[in-house]
């Protein structure tokens, strides 16, 4: 399934879903790796925001992602040596990071919790021992199906110019499967796009086993940036390290 709102879209994402909306969640990440000069690599790195504060504070950080707008985009930010368009179903690298993260429910780009579990080979073989795992899941049991708005400034500066409406529901009869409905609009462009995209593995729990089962430890459950347990957050942060 190809979405349009990381496709033709990507170069309105910033709009949308301003970098300022991530910054408590990336100082949270950033606090979580080994020290610099770590090489990370991002999977799902869309537009890299989280790659250019990971390299100006001195790691050696890399992304993937799966769409080539989005890897162009992060590109710009980062350096095209830093930045690949690859699936990362497609994975196949070696001991060759000290952390592997995935964040903003780009892991839920899974169609199911068996190939959950094949990423999570994939990240463990790419990691070196005593590699760090951090992923932002989307927990469908918490989704109340509310819908939410954010209005944001446009290409030129507008108050207000970007409309984004969202709401996530988690799928009748479907254990684990997240809807994700998003409406993207701005006023001074005359653009409006709707999309529903599926997520799959939307259960932290059933990831978290999936990830002992690949073969990491200290795996560890959170409700935010904040450091809690897993309890009422439809947004959760997995921490794991690879022994």
């Amino acid at each position: 399934m190809r979405y349009e709102l990381f496709g033709r879209a990507a170069d309105r994402y910033d709009w949308h879903t301003p970098p300022q909306h991530y910054q408590h969640d990336h100082a949270f990440v950033l606090s979580r790796l080994p020290p610099p000069p770590c090489r990370v690599l991002d999977v799902g790195c869309g537009t890299g925001v989280f790659l250019e504060k990971a390299v100006a504070a001195g790691f050696d950080a890399a992304g993937i992602d799966a769409y080539a707008e989005m890897a162009s985009l992060a590109s710009r930010r980062v350096g095209t040596e830093r930045v690949r368009v690859e699936r990362m179903q497609e994975l196949t690298e070696r001991s060759a990071y000290d952390a592997v993260v995935s964040l903003s429910w780009s892991f839920n780009y899974v169609s199911s919790f068996r190939e959950a579990k094949d990423v999570l080979d994939r990240f463990f073989n790419a990691l070196r021992p005593g590699g760090r795992l951090i992923l932002q899941l989307a927990h469908a049991p918490n989704a109340t199906g509310a819908l939410n708005e954010d209005r944001e400034p446009g290409p030129d500066g507008v108050t207000d110019d970007v409309l984004f409406l969202y709401r996530f529901y988690a799928t009748p009869g479907r254990r684990g499967e997240l809807r994700a409905q998003y409406v993207y609009g701005c006023k001074s462009r005359k653009e409006l796009m709707s999309e529903e995209h599926r997520l799959g593995a939307a259960d932290a729990y059933e990831v978290a086993s999936k990830a002992t089962n690949a073969g990491f430890l200290n795996v560890e459950l959170l409700d935010s940036w904040r450091g809690e347990p897993l309890a009422g957050s439809l947004n959760a942060f997995l921490l794991a390290k690879r022994p």
